[in-house]
């Protein structure tokens, strides 16, 4: 991928904890507190590279990826990310 392509929507497997059945959606989309269960799940249960997948995807995407949790990461951990990506393009 070239530094102006984009990362593609990740390719999950169904066995990601956000897609088990009875998953619920509030551990990635709700409050802070809700979102912690899912940030735990992914770093715990979710195969390593779709989690490298989700995470360059919300880290190119950061309007649609919101406040969500991608990839074990919260939205502060994102923008820190990116910040050093910046940075690093710029030394």
């Amino acid at each position: 991928m070239t530094a102006t392509e984009l990362a593609p929507w990740p390719r999950l497997t169904g066995d990601e904890p956000c897609r088990a059945p009875g998953a619920d959606p509030e551990d990635w989309t709700g409050t802070p507190k809700q979102r912690v269960n899912g940030q735990l799940a992914c770093l715990s249960k979710c195969p390593e590279a779709v989690r490298e997948q989700c995470l360059a995807w919300a880290l190119d995407h950061p309007t649609r990826a919101g406040s969500a949790i991608w990839a074990g990461t919260t939205l502060n951990d994102r923008r820190r990310l990116r910040g050093d990506r910046r940075d690093a393009a710029a030394a």
